[in-house]
């Protein structure tokens, strides 16, 4: 498994289905490019091929258009570009990603779900999103007025639940909801997304649990592998669970903000 490839491929598959819910978006040649409106440059953003970076006047429609909607947003390139189409995105103010990692792993069919003193339920309706998504919103991740209504606004209308590209879990503790974490689904494999534990109960088990239940739950759909963006803290508890380190592939990835 080529753990920085697959990484790349997670970012344009969601961003491509951010565009098939029908969010704002924008076509040109062979990119496109799609906002929710939120405040997240993996919520906004443009896939473009190389062919695109050799046309300044599509590439400009589609940058144009993102900074229009003045929200961070990401640019994926489909393909390695050239140092001459690198130069170009970089003149037009992005910056491009060199440093970062990703981590990832095969998964072994199905995945063992050893037992969990936590209740970790999947997420089924429009209520129990909004309590999931609250964990995020509890912990800092959305500062501006409105946040929450927002985030659960856009997750609502991605759709979610067993069979969905889209899953979330809650994590509770004598009922009240103590962690949260999402999954993304696409070919055969899987994203995890987010994983927010709140703070008095974290280094207690809970993210490994909610990780383990979103690896079980898309080797039951099929999926043979799984990568993510890891934080400096989700690096230890991924790479505890097999979870290997690799870096980015360089300007593959650039930011708008």
């Amino acid at each position: 498994m080529d753990i920085s490839e697959l990484a790349q491929l997670a970012q344009e598959a969601w961003f491509r289905g951010l565009a098939a819910g029908g969010f704002a978006q924008v076509s040109v040649g062979g990119g496109f490019a799609v906002s929710t409106g939120l405040d997240s440059n993996t919520e906004n953003g443009a896939v473009v091929t190389p062919s695109v970076l050799r046309s300044p006047h599509e590439l400009d429609v589609l940058l144009d258009w993102l900074r229009e909607k003045a929200v961070p947003a990401s640019v994926l390139v489909t393909g390695p570009p050239d140092p001459e189409a690198t130069a170009r995105l970089i003149d037009r103010g992005l910056v491009p990603e060199r440093t970062g990692n990703n981590m990832g792993r095969v998964l072994t069919g199905a995945e063992n779900l050893p037992a969990s003193q936590w209740q970790i339920s999947e997420v089924l309706d429009v209520p129990a999103l909004r309590e999931n998504q609250r964990v995020y919103a509890d912990d800092g991740w959305w500062d501006e007025p409105g946040g929450l209504d927002d985030q659960v606004e856009v997750a609502a209308r991605l759709g979610f639940g067993p069979g969905r590209p889209i899953r979330h879990w809650t994590a509770r503790h004598q009922g009240v909801a103590v962690g949260a974490a999402t999954s993304f689904q696409f070919g055969d494999a899987v994203l995890l997304v987010h994983c927010c534990v709140a703070a008095p109960w974290r280094r207690r088990g809970i993210g490994a649990a909610l990780t383990r239940v979103r690896l079980a739950a898309a080797a039951g759909r099929g999926a043979v592998q799984a990568v993510l963006f890891p934080s400096p803290d989700g690096y230890q508890l991924h790479h505890s669970l097999g979870f290997e380190l690799a870096p980015v592939r360089p300007d593959r990835c650039f930011y708008l903000y």
